[in-house]
């Protein structure tokens, strides 16, 4: 008798870590809204130290890929004069890892951190968009200060997807059918 429940509690177990991942990833089956951004940066202030070597202007491109619940999926950003060029994948592979912090504020305006370690004199970037229009780049750079970079003229579009996953339903019934073959089978086989 407890050789036919024995497949029955491994297909209950197999269940229940599905049903545990379909929980613990939410995103998946989320709205995503992503925020494309482009124009030219100028420079409205910096620290004396700093302002020699700053460029005065600079062209700069982005996106920002964001769930309903303001959890960040995926960015980037490339300033061209300041040869700045972030990205997951770049931040990743570099000696220091940045913490990344995003924050949605109302309506779309947003605020992505991405930290080098400012307490060891590494940089810290902080892109907002503002307004409607509007984008600025905030660099600290340890002791030698900080630069504030912006565009009140920002080409800003905005589009939204929906993600979706396979209904769990579907995928629990597969289960309890498979398990109820491997049961009669196993049943059968005991009865011989």
């Amino acid at each position: 008798m407890n050789q036919v429940r024995l497949p029955s509690s491994r297909v209950a177990l197999i269940g229940l870590v599905v049903a545990s991942v379909f929980h613990a990833t939410p995103v998946l089956g989320a709205n995503l809204t992503r925020q494309e951004f482009s124009g030219n940066f100028t420079l409205v202030e910096a620290n004396p130290l700093l302002r020699a070597s700053l460029p005065q202007e600079s062209e700069y491109s982005g996106f920002v890929v964001y769930a309903d619940n303001g959890s960040l999926n995926d960015w980037q950003l490339t300033v061209n004069n300041l040869d700045l060029n972030l990205n997951p994948a770049s931040t990743s592979s570099s000696f220091l890892k940045p913490s990344i912090n995003f924050e949605l504020n109302s309506g779309s305006n947003w605020k992505l951190v991405v930290d080098f370690g400012i307490a060891f004199d590494a940089p810290r970037y902080t892109l907002q968009r503002t307004s409607i229009s509007e984008t600025s780049l905030t660099g600290e750079v340890g002791r030698a200060g900080t630069y504030i970079y912006q565009d009140s003229a920002a080409n800003i579009s905005v589009s939204s997807s929906s993600t979706s996953i396979p209904e769990p339903s579907c995928l629990f019934v597969s289960l309890f059918v498979t398990a109820a073959i491997a049961a009669s089978k196993k049943a059968n086989e005991t009865k011989v």
